[in-house]
Parts: C-alpha cells; sequence; structure tokens
C-alpha cells in the first residue's frame, strides 16, 4: 500500500478523480527537467520535501525574466542570472531526502499577508465523513507558509474572505463538500485513514487548490474560534477513532 505521508502519493490518488482533478496543482517529483518545464509554464512553484510536514524546508521558486530567478527559504531571497546556477543551489539544499515541485499558487492576502485554509475532515462515530472545522491560516508577513509553528496565526475565514468571496455561507459548504471528496477519494487508496488536515490554497478567482493533506493533522488552531463546539466536537470524534488530543 503506498504512503500517504508523501505529497506525490496525494495527488497521484487525487488526480485519478475527475471531479478533483481541477482543483490538484500539478506536482512532480524534483529533477532538473521538471524544475525546468514547470517554471517556464507556471513561473512560480514550491518545492517540498515529499515526507515534509510543518512547513519545514519549503522552498518558494520563481523565474522572473529570461535569465533572472530567485527562491526564498524561510525568509532569505536568493537570486540568479542562470536556471542551472539555480538549480544546482537548490539541489544542494534538497539531496538529503526526497522532494516535490508544486505548481505555485498565488495566494489570496489579508493585510499584506498570505493566507490558507484548514479544512479538517474526520470519520464520525457512525464511520461517516464529515467536514468538522475550517480555520484560516494567516502567514507570517516575512515567510512563504502559512504554518502556526512558523509565526503565522488562526483566524475565522469570514475575517479572511469578507473581502474576496461574495457569500461567505455558500463558499464554507462548498468547501465542506470539498473535504468529503477529497476524504473519500484518498480512503479509497489509504483504506487507514481516519482523519484529515487538508491545506487549501484560494486563487484570485476565488478557487480552491488543494495543497496538501496532512494525516495527523494539529488541532490547536481550532481553539482560536468562538464556537467552542467546533473544537470540541473534533476532539470527540478523535477519541472516537482512538487518538487523542
Amino acid at each position: 500500500m503506498p504512503s500517504l505521508a508523501t505529497k506525490q502519493n496525494v495527488s497521484k490518488s487525487l488526480n485519478t478523480n475527475s471531479e478533483l482533478r481541477p482543483n490538484v496543482p500539478e506536482t512532480s517529483l524534483f529533477n532538473r527537467p521538471t524544475l525546468k518545464r514547470m517554471l517556464d509554464k507556471y513561473k512560480m512553484l514550491y518545492v517540498k520535501p515529499n515526507n515534509g510536514t510543518g512547513g519545514n524546508g519549503v522552498i518558494r521558486v520563481e523565474k522572473l525574466g529570461p535569465s533572472q530567478y530567485e527562491y526564498q527559504l524561510e525568509t532569505t531571497v536568493t537570486t540568479f542570472k542562470t536556471f542551472d546556477l539555480l538549480f544546482d543551489s537548490i539541489k544542494k539544499m534538497t539531496s538529503s531526502t526526497p522532494y516535490i515541485i508544486q505548481h505555485g499558487i498565488h495566494l489570496l492576502r489579508y493585510s499584506k499577508r498570505r493566507f490558507d485554509l484548514r479544512v479538517m475532515v474526520q470519520k464520525n462515530p457512525q464511520g461517516k465523513w464529515e467536514t468538522t472545522g475550517i480555520i484560516g491560516r494567516l502567514g507570517h508577513p516575512k515567510k512563504i507558509v502559512t504554518n502556526v509553528c512558523k509565526g503565522g496565526s488562526s483566524e475565522p475565514i469570514e475575517v479572511l474572505l469578507k473581502m474576496h468571496v461574495p457569500n461567505i455561507r455558500t463558499f464554507r459548504k462548498g468547501l465542506e463538500s470539498l473535504g468529503i471528496m477529497v476524504a473519500s477519494q484518498l480512503n479509497k487508496t489509504f483504506p487507514a485513514i481516519k482523519e484529515l488536515g487538508l491545506d487549501i490554497g484560494i486563487d484570485e478567482r476565488a478557487h480552491p487548490w488543494i495543497l496538501e493533506a496532512n494525516t495527523r493533522p494539529a488541532i490547536y488552531g481550532f481553539k482560536s474560534l468562538k464556537d467552542k463546539r467546533i473544537y470540541e466536537k473534533i476532539c470527540r470524534y478523535q477519541k472516537a477513532y482512538g487518538r487523542g488530543k
């Protein structure tokens, strides 16, 4: 059975579902020709550890012109005059573990800070998939990732999305349905999963993209919501299928 812990396997499973395919950014294993092809196509990419969590080791790579490239790791930006110099530098940083390349989504911003959404999907006590919580993750202003452990903060989606979508209630319903579809699809490939923390990026057209699927997601961000019933339900479901707080 393939390991769900790898981003490549998640992408492969989701791409077998024609309904989900439009929400899956192109993802391929890191190598020189693929980096060149995808940079030429998308101009902006994320290079991530295939098994990474918590935003560790994530690199944002951009092609700014015919002979101008840059990448950002943590808060450091490095520029290059040729693709070969760019690739050689990334290769040195990524040689110790497998990495993937992902089509870079230009995330929406709030107060000039990038944000994405964490969609929590769990098997309820009846064994059915249920979207139990959605929260926004507002990134540190100088970093490329939105993880709270990397200096980000948790915010209600109503705050983050109010300037971007006309009807947040309808948009939320769509995210809840998307979460269940993703979990149902991944459950076919990975039968053991009981919960998923989906990182959903929203682009400038308000289109949702499935950036990552975490099988042991952190839930402390949901504690900050006014409605404490959401966090309590997540904990109750976790207890029912055997995972503590």
